[in-house]
């Protein structure tokens, strides 16, 4: 019953143009369920979606690369004081630097929510070579921004906050955001289905395994590999705003291994710092640490389903996933909206309708 309206659903949902293809992983009671409809490429021609198929999770890796490290780093080797002002750890400038660290992570730092940082590279290819010189080059114009709004007095989402964090980690750590993920990944017992990692192409991942998104302004070319962000690419695909790609199965066990971390079954990274990051509130605002919580005001994307506990994230290339606390349930929906036309919107109404679909059917 569950798997044929699903499959309903994203077929309806395909028809209307709400996205090429889909994959939906749902984990709970101990058993999964996944389902694929769809092309994953609809030009230059038509490919069938395999179910180990590798998306671009886009703002995911908010919660999943960054946020996930952070929370293996304070377990392992706390080095960062998250109601500390971050200037105790960066030199920055004087509004930026008295900000908490947390506050950047759950978006009420008062930066505004992006800017086209990239232009300044493609335009100054000669002077920045190396990342690590244009993400210092990026800081150091963030620090010369005003503040959108007073800090801590609002959250407005911002890619500039997680911007400034991968700064953050990259600098006390002295390692990259990747290589930093990578070894924060080694407390999860991925399956050899499994996938979750920063620029595939580099990791030897075929094109074809990968799902393409929009085409490039740059080049001209449609996307496969590389990542959709433009600010991120020019970081060599590696932040903690974008660039972490994976599958089905990469996210569904990503995501299992905190569920039963926060439950306090396994150990490899702190469950106290986890239910930290998943359970952190401050006044009305809809994030925790790293995650999205359930909007109480105007759109949702989950619209009226699942408990209040629930929290997730949402991907600018049409993938999300949520994590109702109180009922153990886990539900992801991946797909390449942005394919080849990344204006298109449907995904919006789409999202409350298939999770109020997924409630009901699961009888929550």
């Amino acid at each position: 019953m569950l798997i044929s309206s699903i499959s309903s659903l994203l077929d309806s949902a395909i028809k209307k143009g709400v996205f090429p293809c889909a994959l939906v992983g749902i984990s709970y009671q101990n058993k999964r369920y996944i389902i694929k409809k769809g092309h994953k490429c609809v030009t230059p021609f038509l490919e069938i979606l395999e179910e180990t198929d590798i998306f671009d999770l886009a703002s995911l890796t908010k919660p999943l690369a960054l946020s996930f490290t952070f929370m293996y780093l304070l377990s392992k080797d706390p080095k960062i004081d998250l109601f500390s002002p971050i200037g105790r750890y960066l030199n920055l400038r004087n509004f930026l630097k008295k900000i908490p660290v947390y506050k950047f992570l759950n978006h009420t730092s008062g930066l505004k929510p992006w800017h086209p940082f990239y232009q300044t590279f493609l335009k100054e290819k000669h002077v920045y070579k190396k990342r690590e010189a244009k993400l210092k080059k990026i800081i150091e114009d963030i620090e010369k921004m005003p503040l959108e709004n007073v800090s801590g007095k609002k959250a407005i989402y911002s890619d500039l906050g997680y911007l400034v964090l991968t700064f953050l980690l990259e600098s006390v750590y002295g390692k990259s955001l990747d290589v930093l993920f990578e070894e924060a990944k080694k407390t999860v017992p991925f399956s050899k289905k499994a996938f979750l990692d920063f620029n595939p192409l580099k990791k030897g991942v075929s094109q074809e395994n990968i799902v393409p998104t929009s085409i490039c302004p740059w080049t001209r070319k449609i996307l496969r590999g590389l990542v959709e962000d433009e600010n991120t690419r020019i970081l060599d695909g590696v932040s903690g705003v974008a660039g972490l790609f994976g599958n089905i199965y990469g996210i569904l066990e990503i995501l299992e291994f905190l569920l039963r971390t926060y439950r306090g079954e396994v150990w490899g990274i702190s469950p106290e710092i986890v239910k930290f990051f998943m359970e952190f509130k401050k006044e009305t605002f809809e994030f925790s640490l790293g995650f999205m919580r359930r909007s109480l005001n105007g759109y949702s994307a989950l619209g009226t389903a699942f408990s209040l506990e629930t929290i997730g994230h949402l991907g600018f290339t049409g993938c999300s996933f949520f994590i109702d606390l109180k009922k153990d349930l886990i539900v992801v929906l991946l797909t390449n909206r942005v394919h080849p036309d990344r204006t298109n919107q449907k995904i919006k109404e789409f999202r409350p309708f298939f999770h109020q679909k997924v409630d009901e059917l699961l009888n929550l």
